[in-house]
């Protein structure tokens, strides 16, 4: 038992995984899986491989700007760094990788962790807000399905919500009082020492939300997001065609939508099982059969995982940073000790 309760995110992720590949197994037609691959234009990689860099680089750019001008993250380190945090995010489970960046980011230049990881949770929800408006221009485009609506529908107010809940317990913060009130509860008194702990790492965690109170670092990152997007919608629409599919951009839309909401849902590593799920039933609104879906999708997956693993590598090796040191920096229960 004590197994499974210490593992329960990895056991969690390999049943998904294991649910979303026998629905991508079922009558499939490996035949044309391998007719797919042959098919491709490898030139085409030529371009998608300095535009997906350039579109790590920019959400680099943004996280510096999510953490507001008094930061002393450069955008190189925030561009590695990130690249880093995401490339342990698609190898182990719930989210590890934001985790190690913000521990890893905070230990290095001497900034609070609890408020690096409170902007890394803002910058996720900017991500979200930025494909639900490629989502909404998709369906604009080309909507044919009730279901991609009803998508939307549920996006819209998960992405919404959090900015709003956020923003709210940000401009009322009322985390010292609410804390304070509870310990003066006559059976939870003597839990104050606790409740003060509690309450000293939840402000940290919301000097995140910084920039939620400046309109000049909130809008540089949302634009810096949605330009980043719009580079990953780009390189998408590169990669379909470099398969001989040709369709207006609202394909490549709907298949970067998909498929990052598909990384929500935990998995196994390198979300195995939902990403290339969410890939079939992107290019499915357009008709385009499931092998050849599934060989477009590991195409793309592959190569971004390679550039990755390469940056994440090089970073690594560059700073000197042990595969031990990571470790030790992911399992820190006490990541939110210091300021």
């Amino acid at each position: 038992m004590d197994w499974i309760k210490k593992h329960k995110d990895k056991i969690l992720g390999l049943i998904v995984s294991l649910v979303f590949i026998g629905l991508i197994l079922w009558n499939l037609d490996f035949n044309q899986l391998l007719e797919t691959f042959k098919v491709f234009d490898y030139r085409v990689l030529l371009l998608f491989i300095p535009l997906y860099v350039l579109g790590l680089y920019i959400r680099g750019f943004r996280w510096k700007y999510l953490l507001c001008d008094e930061s002393k993250i450069s955008v190189k380190e925030a561009f590695l760094s990130f690249t880093a945090g995401n490339t342990l995010n698609s190898y182990l489970p719930a989210r590890a990788g934001d985790f190690w960046r913000a521990y890893h980011v905070g230990n290095k230049l001497k900034e609070s962790r609890m408020k690096l990881l409170g902007s890394i949770i803002l910058e996720r929800i900017i991500d979200g807000i930025s494909v639900l408006l490629i989502l909404f221009f998709a369906v604009l485009t080309y909507f044919k399905h009730q279901w991609v609506l009803n998508i939307t529908y549920v996006s819209a107010a998960l992405f919404f919500g959090s900015l709003a809940f956020f923003f709210f317990i940000f401009k009322f913060n009322k985390i010292d009082w609410f804390f304070n009130k509870l310990s003066k509860l006559p059976l939870l008194s003597k839990f104050e020492p606790q409740f003060l702990n509690i309450a000293c790492l939840l402000n940290k965690f919301m000097q995140g939300f910084e920039a939620l109170n400046n309109p000049k670092c909130f809008t540089y990152a949302f634009i810096a997001s949605c330009v980043a997007w719009g580079i990953e919608c780009i390189m998408t629409y590169l990669l379909i065609i470099g398969f001989g599919q040709h369709y207006g951009i609202s394909v490549a839309f709907f298949v970067i939508s998909f498929i990052a909401l598909s990384t929500i849902i935990p998995s196994s590593s390198v979300f195995v099982g939902p990403y290339q799920y969410a890939y079939i039933l992107a290019l499915g609104i357009y008709h385009i059969e499931k092998a050849n879906a599934l060989g477009i999708a590991f195409i793309h997956q592959i190569t971004i995982m390679v550039i990755i693993t390469v940056i994440s590598i090089i970073y690594f090796t560059a700073s000197d940073t042990k595969l031990d040191e990571i470790k030790a920096e992911i399992e820190e229960k006490e990541y939110a000790g210091n300021t």
